[in-house]
């Protein structure tokens, strides 16, 4: 479970019963809360636990460890859980975090600015973070934690220091972007594309765009959202009356768009960006142009702001982020791209068109499944196979269960079959990697999280 470093909060137990609709059942209403915790393991004195329960744990199993740690009040939703502290009976113990946590931010008047999409909302983030820390103290979501849990103890860290928050949004179901930006009310909102993600919640690109369009429906009504028009799908989107667009574009016409290319390689690339018809040179910290187009989107959020271009620029090239996420790796003996934190059809080509690009002599692709493409994984899979075999490399190794299709399509559109080689385990895949050290070679390295793929460079790391 995540915890925040919450430790400025100072609510009372009324107030939490109050935001949460819940009631104190035992204790003191006056009883004064420091911060809060969902993880009995790491409570300390003064905290609020919230007894979150999920399919593989249930809080209220550590009510009383959370109390004999130094908790003084706890939040539940099962009859008959007490302590030694004051306890809160709620509904939902997950909406009742997110509802402390609008109440919470609701103290502060910082600028927010959500960021969500199909991809790139990480990279953004980190980006819009690094430019708006060059003009004041800015909160930003810790990693990628951008769901139900993760945003609301992002907010609770709040404070009067802070001028600035980027709060990072995802979903995998119907209602969350909802929800997240309900509880962050942002003022600026960025939509960085629509791609086919999720699609056994979301079910359809159409589902996609009415999920993540939510977000500009809980923008401030003085703000504004961000937006690159010529995305496919992005002329769906709905955005209400009340809001100022600022658009951005690598391809077209944009308040923030491309101008030039200046250089393109692994450490990254130059560009020139027309900002209001004025000339800004910047250097983009990731390869490839997808990169170039978050970082578009990361200007133009800061062009809504009122940041000068110089802090843009220097911002751009400033920032830094989480590992796994088109991560480069040199050593004399191999090149690796490290993009196995997650996978889609969207990033999995990105990143192709990374490898392809890289100066190399030879380049393999480590491919494992996308996960969470519903009914559509077989024609996504499909569609991969022909990208690897149209992307040109020496060497596919695929693994996981859509490996077959994915190799299949490879070799009927042109890939050499002995190039090709199917992996049941992390075994079999560094044995097929085992001949191509020292051979001006680089690997790209990427799948959905759950095929654990990571494994695969740190192997490859061990023997660079």
């Amino acid at each position: 479970m995540l915890k925040g470093d919450i430790r400025n909060m100072k609510l009372k137990a009324w107030e939490i019963a109050e935001c949460t609709r819940g009631s104190i059942v035992s204790g003191d209403p006056e009883t004064c809360f420091t911060g809060i915790s969902t993880d009995s393991r790491t409570v300390a004195q003064g905290d609020l636990f919230i007894a979150l329960s999920g399919d593989n744990f249930d809080g209220h199993a550590f009510v009383v460890e959370a109390f004999s740690k130094g908790a003084t009040g706890a939040i539940v939703m099962k009859e008959g859980v007490l302590g030694t502290g004051t306890v809160v009976s709620v509904e939902d113990t997950l909406a009742a975090l997110g509802d402390i946590a609008g109440y919470f931010r609701r103290r502060f008047s910082p600028l927010i600015v959500g960021v969500t999409g199909s991809t790139g909302k990480t990279t953004v983030k980190e980006l819009c973070a690094s430019i708006l820390s060059t003009d004041g103290e800015c909160l930003k979501t810790d990693k990628n934690y951008n769901n139900l849990i993760g945003v609301p103890l992002c907010l609770l860290t709040l404070n009067d220091s802070h001028k600035y928050a980027v709060i990072e949004m995802g979903t995998n179901r119907f209602g969350e972007i909802d929800r997240l930006s309900t509880i962050t009310r942002p003022t600026v909102s960025i939509l960085t594309n629509i791609n086919p993600v999720h699609l056994s919640g979301l079910r359809s690109i159409s589902g996609i765009v009415k999920e993540k369009q939510a977000i500009f429906r809980n923008t401030m009504k003085d703000g504004f959202a961000v937006i690159n028009p010529h995305q496919e799908h992005m002329d769906t989107v709905e955005i209400p009356a009340g809001l100022k667009v600022v658009t951005y574009s690598t391809s077209g016409p944009a308040e923030v768009r491309l101008e030039k290319v200046l250089y393109q390689g692994l450490d990254g690339t130059d560009i020139v960006m027309d900002i209001g018809g004025k000339p800004v040179n910047a250097h983009v910290p990731l390869p490839g142009m997808h990169n170039v187009s978050n970082a578009l989107a990361a200007a133009a959020c800061a062009v809504g702001l009122g940041i000068g271009h110089e802090k843009i620029a220097q911002g751009i090239m400033g920032a830094r982020f989480p590992g796994m996420r088109s991560e480069i790796i040199v050593s004399d003996r191999i090149s690796i791209i490290n993009d196995s934190y997650n996978a889609n059809p969207a990033s999995v080509k990105a990143a192709l068109q990374v490898l392809t690009s890289s100066p190399h002599g030879y380049r393999v692709a480590v491919l494992g499944d996308m996960l969470e493409l519903g009914g559509e994984a077989e024609y996504w899979h499909v569609q991969l196979g022909q990208w690897v075999a149209q992307a040109g490399i020496d060497r596919l190794v695929v693994t996981g269960e859509m490996s077959g299709i994915i190799s299949e399509s490879s070799i009927k559109n042109g890939m050499d079959a002995h190039s090709v080689h199917v992996a049941k385990d992390l075994g079999e895949i560094i044995a097929c990697l085992s001949d191509v050290l020292n051979k001006d070679a680089i690997v790209l390295v990427k799948a959905s999280r759950a095929l654990h793929l990571d494994e695969v460079v740190t192997r490859l790391k061990a023997v660079a």
